[in-house]
């Protein structure tokens, strides 16, 4: 037996390690390069609306924000936006701000029911006919902050 030669059963283990190591290399480049590309959908998506809302005349947030809240797939808003919980939720949102008893309905704001339609319609567009005929059943105007 030289220096350069080793048993078999040595060698298998050689083979058989070498080979798990590729496996679980291949693994993590896997699973990395899906999270790249799941980032670089999310920013997109988030770039586009970002552009929408501000070509709409509406307030909106850096697209880093947009992308970390919804995703790429919308996140809660395209869930289900015809829900009663997530139709409840919206309604809730267009009161006059207090809390109990002396919490009212008003008149709610048009561009904020704008800016989901526009989430809905970036990251959901087949979802987007059920909350605008949701739409339909609010009181909407251009109000005042």
């Amino acid at each position: 037996m030289t220096t350069g030669d080793a048993p078999a059963h040595k060698r298998r283990w050689i083979y058989l390690t070498a080979g798990a190591l590729l496996v679980v290399f291949a693994l993590i480049g896997l699973l990395t390069f899906n999270g790249i590309r799941e980032n670089t959908q999310a920013s997109a998506k988030a770039e586009q609306l970002h552009s929408d809302l501000l070509a709409a005349g509406l307030p909106a947030p850096e697209p880093e924000v947009i992308a970390d809240a919804l995703g790429d797939d919308g996140g809660s808003v395209c869930q289900d936006p015809g829900s009663p919980l997530i139709k409840a939720n919206y309604q809730a949102s267009i009161t006059n701000g207090a809390a109990g008893p002396g919490q009212r309905p008003v008149i709610g704001p048009r561009a904020a029911t704008q800016a989901v339609a526009l989430t809905i319609a970036t990251y959901c567009p087949d979802r987007l006919q059920d909350y605008l005929s949701h739409l339909d059943t609010l009181k909407l105007d251009d109000t005042t902050k």
